[in-house]
């Protein structure tokens, strides 16, 4: 029988209705969700809408209850329609032979494997009337099938389209959600009421042919209007959704390839397994609320900045034809064979439309490719929360809304902007700099990388900041030149041992943070500082349990060396990141060094700094936050990114604020990462704060974390030195011209030395 693939025996078989989802735990014990997604409610078929079966069995199988699994006729029928007058006769598919591919699904290959996948459906289907009645197999289609959009089973489709229980199911709306099973999105009634109308009013005949109903009836409910209710009800999967999702992979890889203590092979869809995970809810919920509260504020202003002036162009945009071809609804569509003109039609067609806002869902009428601009005209944001010692995943927030935005902005690489300098101030300190050494704040154009010419965000120039009031500040001259001084491969280097696993280029502007990396990795990175320099592993499960309560795998004292998902599961993203498995693996597994416990307690109190004095002080006067904390912000091109990572004694955060890509930022609002990620800083640290059910966090950092071997008590700026001012003026610049640094160097200091000696003598050039 392998032949055809894997075929069930009747065992098997027996115990789909004793299935039992997993559950998802958080560390201090809230259920998070379960796998499968349990959002409907499982009923029995005497609690459906007998026009429900009837309009089913009328329009998919009306010899339902005479054959065993395969009507033979049916099949007949459709050979020589096929065949001989090639016709489109469907599939001839009886219900059982549909749940026997819904359970078991295909191998999506075609040829010969399309052959082998309906005999394969066949046996299935005679195996499953074999061990189960009628009425049995008619309530785990009904409870397992899907209608589109995600949405699995009568209940569930009853309450999307017309928020009702399927008990309440009228005639007409019976025959919709019958009809609508031939091809989901084609007959979708939300989307496509016309042909939804016309596909149910093919089912009513069939009713109607059948005896089911009369001709009165089906005049009458033919000539009724299509009126859906259409409702998205949250579902208890909402919580922490980004995380569920990279959780459930791996899983699969957990199961898949590391034998649990007791032996057995575990299913995640139907052992009814425990999963703990190392998200702490409060903390989590915490994380949800702050992102939340800031980013509808923030969409408000982005929206009037792009009223008139879209980001994406009318028609056929690339990036917007793109995301069509990525979306769920194109596939749908590819699916259910629909023609390419028909799908170029519905692409600009105008429907009514249930979309997603920060107040709430409401109706427009959008063609699916103004909804995706719309969509992708949305400003969006990460938060992740790591234990610095353990690498426990306190709260992950991928995104605004899972449902709508699935890329999960925790692993999208972005330029990183200047949380990136703290990897380059510890390279500094590794290479024997220290905290009171001081750099230039001189405007240098470098000839040999293209005249790339740093400058400062407020355009000032001239004098020295000492290394810490220089990160602090976010000085970027003075961070260049010290960049410059201890060379790109060292920066490389710490960057690497720090846990960073993207490619860090050979550029001198990867001190600025133009090298794209992932907010894990970033933020794993950071916890080096609180570490004794080295990164903690991210780790998102400490234990499992099989539905007796046994434990079946315990992590609490494992590296989980083994749990590498695939990246392909998780994102069609081009710009999705590595997964968190793959980080930990890697961080475990790679030569991962990290840097000296000195150099990481400098790095935390150069931070603090940061944070009492420099970029990040509006925690403390906008936002009262009293406790210890570090951190970083970072702001990038074109305000493309904005950034803040931060640290507790007992906790590392990073923040991100972005669009889908980087044509989606502010233009004329100057959003630095002061005004987009650092405000979620704020809301989630005071939420957790004192008052908060969560442990206070301590005014201090403990002395062995910010315990610097240097002194750190130094002038922050000195002026300009008298050398300095003897070089301008034998090189004719001010102290806010560029410095040409590299091939032109002596070119030009020769030609301002005699231009400027040429002044001196009335001599002027030409």
């Amino acid at each position: 029988m392998e032949v055809f693939g894997p075929v069930p025996g009747q065992d098997e078989l027996r115990l789909i209705q004793e299935q039992q989802p997993s559950q998802i735990v958080t560390s201090d014990g809230e259920l998070l969700g379960t796998y499968p997604v349990q959002e409907g409610v499982q009923v029995e078929l005497e609690d459906i809408s007998s026009d429900m079966i009837n309009a089913l069995i009328a329009i998919e199988d009306i010899r339902f209850y005479r054959h065993n699994g395969i009507d033979f006729r049916a099949l007949g029928r459709v050979l020589i329609r096929t065949i001989l007058l090639r016709q489109n006769a469907g599939g001839g598919s009886t219900i059982t032979q549909q749940l026997a591919k819904n359970l078991y699904p295909r191998s999506n290959k075609q040829g010969i494997y399309l052959l082998t996948d309906k005999l394969r459906e066949m046996m299935i289907a005679r195996r499953l009337e074999s061990v189960y009645s009628k009425e049995e197999i008619l309530t785990i289609y009904l409870n397992s099938v899907s209608f589109g959009e995600n949405t699995f089973g009568i209940d569930m489709a009853a309450h999307r389209f017309f928020n009702k229980p399927s008990s309440n199911l009228t005639l007409t709306e019976s025959a919709t959600l019958a009809g609508q099973l031939k091809a989901t999105t084609y007959y979708n009634p939300h989307r496509n009421p016309d042909r939804s109308e016309q596909r149910r009013n093919v089912v009513i005949r069939q009713m109607e042919k059948y005896e089911m109903i009369s001709e009165e009836t089906a005049d009458l409910a033919i000539s009724e209007p299509l009126i859906t209710d259409y409702s998205r009800r949250a579902n208890r999967n909402d919580r922490a959704s980004y995380f569920q999702k990279h959780l459930v992979a791996q899983m699969l890889d957990v199961l898949k390839n590391q034998p649990s203590l007791d032996g057995e092979i575990y299913s995640l869809d139907t052992d009814g397994l425990t999963i703990y995970t190392t998200i702490d809810s409060r903390i989590q919920n915490s994380a949800e609320n702050a992102v939340a509260a800031h980013m509808k504020g923030l969409q408000k202003v982005f929206d009037r900045e792009i009223l008139n002036n879209s980001i994406f162009s009318e028609k056929g945009d690339p990036d917007v034809m793109r995301a069509w071809r990525q979306s769920g609804y194109y596939s749908e569509l590819l699916l259910d064979e629909t023609p390419a003109e028909e799908i170029e039609t519905i692409l600009y067609t105008p429907v009514s439309t249930l979309i997603y806002t920060w107040d709430g869902y409401v109706e427009r009428e959008l063609s699916p490719y103004d909804e995706l601009r719309y969509y992708l005209s949305f400003l969006n944001a990460g938060l992740l929360v790591i234990h610095p010692n353990s690498g426990h995943i306190l709260g992950w927030v991928g995104g605004i809304n899972h449902r709508h935005f699935p890329y999960d902005q925790i692993l999208a690489e972005r330029q990183s902007g200047s949380t990136f300098k703290p990897i380059v101030y510890a390279a500094a300190l590794e290479d024997g700099r220290v905290p009171c050494d001081y750099e230039r704040n001189q405007l240098t154009t470098f000839a040999d990388y293209s005249n790339w010419t740093p400058r400062n965000t407020e355009d000032e120039y001239g004098g020295y900041y000492s290394l810490q009031a220089a990160l602090a500040q976010s000085v970027n001259t003075a961070t260049v030149q010290l960049g410059m001084s201890i060379g790109v491969p060292s920066i490389q280097k710490t960057a690497y041992a720090m846990g960073i696993q993207s490619t860090i280029p050979s550029q001198p502007s990867i001190v600025l943070g133009t090298a794209e990396t992932s907010l894990l990795e970033m933020t794993t990175a950071y916890t080096s500082f609180l570490n004794g320099g080295r990164p903690a592993r991210p780790t998102m499960i400490t234990k499992i349990f099989n539905s007796d309560d046994e434990l079946i795998y315990d992590f609490t004292n494992d590296d989980l060396s083994m749990m590498v998902s695939n990246p392909d599961s998780l994102s069609s993203d081009p710009n999705q990141s590595k997964s968190v498995s793959q980080i930990a693996h890697e961080i475990g597994n790679s030569d991962v060094e990290g840097i000296s416990p000195e150099t990481a307690a400098t790095m935390v109190a150069m931070l603090e700094k940061a944070v009492n004095e420099g970029t990040g002080s509006p925690l403390r006067s906008k936002y009262g936050v009293t406790h210890a904390l570090g951190g970083k912000t970072g702001t990038t091109q074109n305000y493309a990114d904005g950034w803040f990572i931060g640290f507790t004694p007992e906790m590392v955060f990073g923040v991100r604020v972005g669009g889908w890509n980087q044509r989606v930022h502010f233009r004329e609002f100057p959003a630095f990462a002061s005004q987009t990620a650092l405000p979620i800083a704020g809301n989630f640290l005071t939420s957790i704060g004192p008052g908060s059910d969560i442990t206070s966090l301590p005014n201090q950092f403990p002395a062995h974390l910010n315990k610097s071997p240097f002194d750190l008590s130094c002038a922050d700026y000195e002026e300009e030195k008298f050398r300095d001012r003897l070089r301008n003026f034998f090189r004719g610049r001010d102290s806010d011209d560029a410095v040409i640094v590299g091939e032109e160097e002596d070119e030009e200091k020769s030609r301002n030395i005699f231009r400027r000696l040429g002044r001196k003598l009335g001599i002027t050039d030409n």
